[in-house]
């Protein structure tokens, strides 16, 4: 039952995610007008705002002018509500459940405006740091300082990869004649450091590595298939997120696996 309620949860919210995500990036208020079609700006009746079932059951495509609803939507609902189903699965029923799915609630939101905008909102990153850090002191067992250590070490990361690209690397870039646009932004430190709050340095330290993993492979892949083109920037906020889900749930136990492996532990 408690797994249902979580999966039914998480839908409702991946619901109110979707329209997060659409209009936080335009300025637009997320409460008002109601949800509507942006062809026909027909207002979505109730039963045609069901999470997932609504979408299958209109195959799609808007009641009134027909217009295709994307199917990012139903997946986003989908994805949220299976993130939620594993925040249980993984924590129990317990605090640290709620801050996870707090995190992942926020990974969902920022990745995706991340995906269509290619930034971070300044808000989201900084909210999500100050809840980590909270989580440090109010999830058991309290971990205030291995958080705040976690979050600088995040910080300190971006900020290095920054610094390394802008001084280093993209001179060896130029003098190859590539013009590689930069990786990473400012944005992206705030939000790192969020995420080492929230996972800890074990954590974090697999979700940057995991992040670069996933980076490396869809960017070649999708670079390979012409989704993008040489020197086209990709969205790092995205990769971040995927790292941040594996620190979240097998973090510590892939760092000890690899500590073990090196003979580190």
């Amino acid at each position: 039952m408690i797994w249902a309620l979580s999966a039914l949860l998480g839908l409702v919210f991946g619901s109110f995610f979707n329209v997060v995500i659409w209009r936080v990036p335009l300025h637009k208020s997320i409460s008002s007008p109601p949800s509507h079609c942006p062809r026909c700006k027909k207002p979505i009746r109730p039963y045609d705002n069901i999470p997932v079932l609504s979408w299958l059951l209109l195959r799609g495509r808007c009641r009134d002018c027909g217009k295709r609803i994307s199917i990012r939507y139903p997946l986003i609902e989908a994805l949220t509500g299976l993130l939620f189903v594993a925040a249980y699965a993984r924590f129990g029923f317990s605090l640290l459940t709620v801050k996870a799915i707090v995190f992942v609630s926020l990974l969902v939101i920022t990745a995706f405006i991340d995906l269509d905008h290619q930034i971070i909102p300044f808000g989201f990153s900084v909210t999500g740091l100050v809840l980590g850090l909270s989580g440090g002191i109010l999830a058991p067992p309290p971990h205030i300082l291995r958080a705040v250590t976690a979050a600088a070490v995040g910080a300190g990361f971006v900020l290095f990869a920054m610094l390394l690209w802008r001084y280093v690397l993209a001179g060896a870039f130029r003098r190859f004649g590539v013009d590689q646009k930069e990786g990473m932004g400012f944005g992206d430190l705030p939000y790192a450091a969020m995420i080492g709050a929230f996972v800890g340095l074990k954590g974090l330290i697999v979700a940057l590595a995991a992040a670069v993993v996933f980076g490396v492979i869809i960017g070649y892949i999708s670079r390979a298939a012409g989704r993008h083109k040489r020197g086209q920037p990709i969205p790092f906020g995205p990769f971040l997120a995927m790292g941040a889900l594996v620190g979240l749930f097998f973090g510590p136990q892939l760092f000890d696996i690899y500590a073990r492996f090196a003979g580190l532990a």
